[in-house]
């Protein structure tokens, strides 16, 4: 009897650490699976941001356009055919505005006549129209290209590169912008003359497409000219 329980125990010992090993095992396993689960996610994610490398620039540029857009939608509420603008609810109308719409008028009539059989345009201060069958556009605070310059400055000031260099290129691209805008306004007059109906394809279409196509290539001459040419950028790509 003293030898058969002694058996007994030494068979229930063994089973007991049977059951403490294969416990061990199995967590031991789980361990090894979950490593090498986070291995191949990790190999996947550097896949990834490897296969998205060559278009960091074109996501970033395109995660900061919807940025400061949407900023605006939120930021930015009055009527865009008004003279107000309102921040947030506040009115933040700056006393340039009126002079300013004055000098943007002016410089679309100027650009008009230089056009042929243009002129029998009629400039007022802040409108212009053809008598013969032309629509009346007012010019106002949406019609000044605000919005655009914003959305490119704030890519722009957020994007690698020089700031020193920055500060020159906002106010050219501006400019650029702005020159633009005044060949949009007077050729949405043009091309709207004896055909108002025009007016909404040309105006929030097709000139509002070519507004947003030249914001992408001052982006890119930015990019590609000016960026790349660093000697910061051509060092680290190891051209002297």
């Amino acid at each position: 009897m003293y030898l058969w329980g002694k058996i007994t125990w030494k068979i229930r010992q063994w089973k007991f650490w049977r059951v403490i090993y294969f416990a061990s095992y199995k967590r031991q396993l789980k361990l090894i699976c979950n490593f090498a689960l986070k291995i191949s996610t990790m190999q996947k994610i550097r896949q990834i941001i490897a296969s998205v490398k060559p278009y960091e620039g074109i996501l970033y540029f395109s995660v900061l356009l919807f940025f400061f857009h949407f900023s605006w939608k939120i930021a930015v509420d009055g009527d865009m055919e008004g003279d107000n603008i309102y921040l947030f609810g506040k009115d933040v109308t700056p006393a340039w505005f009126h002079t300013a719409c004055l000098w943007l008028t002016s410089a679309v009539v100027w650009f008009i006549r230089l056009l042929p059989d243009t002129q029998a345009l009629v400039g007022e201060p802040t409108a212009l129209y053809f008598p013969d069958g032309g629509i009346k556009i007012t010019i106002v605070w949406g019609c000044t290209g605000l919005k655009q310059m914003f959305i490119f400055a704030g890519i722009i000031l957020f994007y690698r590169g020089s700031f020193l260099k920055k500060l020159w290129y906002i106010p050219l691209g501006c400019i650029i912008l702005t020159a633009y805008n005044i060949v949009r306004i007077g050729l949405i007059a043009v091309f709207t003359r004896g055909y108002p109906e025009r007016f909404d394809s040309l105006h929030d279409g097709i000139f509002r497409y070519i507004y947003y196509t030249i914001v992408f290539l001052l982006w890119v001459y930015w990019e590609d000219v000016i960026v790349k040419n660093s000697p910061s950028s051509r060092a680290r790509r190891g051209i002297l």
